[in-house]
């Protein structure tokens, strides 16, 4: 019985499509944070790294992305980050939806993406006007948070697939991350077709992302 049981446990293993920026050890695809303007980085400045080089940056247009993919400093000191996993970030599968056996490599937002959401009524744009913050955004009070129906004419949320075999199983708000305030798949819920949304139902490119998510 002592040998079977480890088999036994082994046979209830299960895997699951998805992507992930690995951290540690250091990933092939972080070959670049090696080299500047990566190598300048680091959250927050110090005795090497000062001025916009310790900024956090979101790679907007394509500049100052060198603080877009920061990792964990493991300095000791709480919060420090550095830009070491260069941009391992951005190989990911682009167009992937639950239930479909490809993705198109191509769409970057599946029906979504120029969504604004108000909190309180209020635009990120007001909210940095009146110097608020909110304590939580991943789970603001109930109805704290709206989709700006203003922002939503051009949604159109489908599967990039004419078939899907599976439908999305994720609804419970706790678990949902981001616009929880949504009901499950309605014409709000944005990212109802999303493969968090059904783990292990969406493909994936390749097992290591591909750079900027498309298709070689």
């Amino acid at each position: 019985m002592r040998r079977i049981a480890p088999l036994a446990t082994l046979l209830l293993a299960s895997g699951a499509s998805g992507h992930a920026a690995l951290s540690f050890p250091r990933p092939r695809n972080a070959a670049d944070g090696s080299l500047a303007p990566w190598t300048s980085w680091a959250y927050p400045c110090d005795k090497t790294h000062s001025g916009a080089n310790c900024s956090i940056s979101f790679c907007e247009h394509g500049h100052d992305c060198q603080g877009s993919c920061p990792i964990a400093a493991r300095s000791g000191v709480k919060g420090a980050l550095t830009a070491s996993n260069g941009q391992a970030c951005y190989w990911f599968s682009n167009g992937c939806t639950v239930g479909c056996a490809r993705c198109d490599g191509s769409s970057n937002h599946v029906g979504h993406g120029s969504q604004r959401f108000l909190f309180k009524g209020m635009s990120a744009a007001a909210l940095r006007a009146r110097n608020l913050s909110i304590e939580d955004p991943f789970s603001p009070p109930p109805g704290a948070l709206a989709l700006n129906q203003t922002t939503a004419k051009s949604l159109a949320i489908a599967p990039n697939c004419a078939d899907p075999k599976t439908a999305p199983t994720v609804c419970d708000p706790r678990l949902r991350t981001a616009n929880t305030q949504a009901a499950c798949g309605s014409k709000e819920d944005v990212y109802y077709y999303s493969p968090w949304r059904a783990p292990g139902a969406a493909p994936v490119i390749d097992a290591c992302g591909m750079a900027g998510g498309r298709l070689p």
